[in-house]
């Protein structure tokens, strides 16, 4: 026979009341003290988050994560303006913004920030003209080059180190991709260091095939997360976005919005549209 459960006395009853209610309490505390969810991110990060030319919003993988945890606790999202990726970094950290939508990992970050769980990882690759005499076989390929790159590419501590003290890279937003391509084709310089899949699909897009190529070694894989401010009270939402980030993961959400990514053009200066799968 099973032990019989001893009721609990009266006031151990009460002081499991008063527990369980400090916790939902304290809870709803997390959630009252972080009215407002102020976002920001990359102008143009594919698919990641990118800002539509007419209305300014941001659309992505990482503003449809923060979309649904906005409809799950009573937060209301507010996407700031777009800003130099420095000034965003600077922002977040003295708490004037709450959540980065989407970064590079770095020890120095995870220093200074709170990380999600990986949302995604992104493969950063080499872009050079298709002609080129002497294609790179590696970073140090480069020694010599002048390129290109989009602030917030990381390339690792190590790799970081090597580009800082033995490559010319010019760090730009990267807003007119078109314009840098065009640019890469011409010679002005001579390497664009950007995401694979964002550079294959816009030199699909731009009509640069044939012309720019990307070169079949890695210049690094680093993953993707939201950061959010330490001095911002809507850090006790980060257990929120990792459970939505898990449960896209496993039902492959994160795939699919890839895959649509892969599939439609909608960059910022071309008139072809994003379809509903990156909405």
């Amino acid at each position: 026979m099973g032990k019989n459960i001893k009721p609990r006395s009266r006031g151990e009853l009460f002081a499991f009341v008063i527990a369980y209610s400090l916790v939902l309490f304290a809870s709803v505390s997390a959630y009252a003290s972080c009215d407002v969810l102020k976002v920001n991110g990359a102008n143009e990060w594919r698919p990641f988050s990118w800002r539509t030319p007419e209305l300014g919003e941001m659309k992505g993988i990482f503003p449809a994560i923060t979309h649904h945890v906005s409809e799950t606790v009573p937060v209301r999202s507010e996407y700031g303006p777009d800003l130099p990726w420095n000034r965003l970094f600077a922002l977040l950290e003295h708490g004037s913004i709450d959540v980065l939508a989407g970064a590079y990992l770095s020890a120095e970050r995870q220093a200074k920030f709170e990380l999600s769980h990986p949302v995604h990882e992104d493969e950063v690759a080499v872009f050079i003209r298709a002609g080129m005499k002497a294609k790179p076989d590696g970073l140090d390929g480069l020694i010599g080059l002048r390129g290109r790159a989009p602030y917030g590419v990381h390339l690792g501590e190590d790799n970081n180190k090597f580009a800082a003290d033995n490559l010319v890279i010019d760090s730009q937003s990267l807003d007119d991709i078109a314009g840098d391509l065009e640019m890469l084709t011409d010679g002005r310089f001579d390497y664009i260091l950007m995401s694979r899949s964002y550079g294959k699909k816009a030199v699909s897009t731009f009509g640069f095939d044939g012309q720019i190529e990307d070169v079949p070694w890695t210049a690094a894989r680093r993953s993707v997360h939201f950061m959010f401010s330490k001095k911002s009270p809507c850090v006790n939402l980060l257990p929120e976005f990792n459970a939505v980030i898990d449960e896209q993961l496993q039902t492959g959400f994160l795939d699919e919005f890839q895959t649509g990514f892969d599939n439609v053009g909608g960059f910022r200066n071309t008139s072809t549209t994003v379809g509903k799968a990156a909405e």
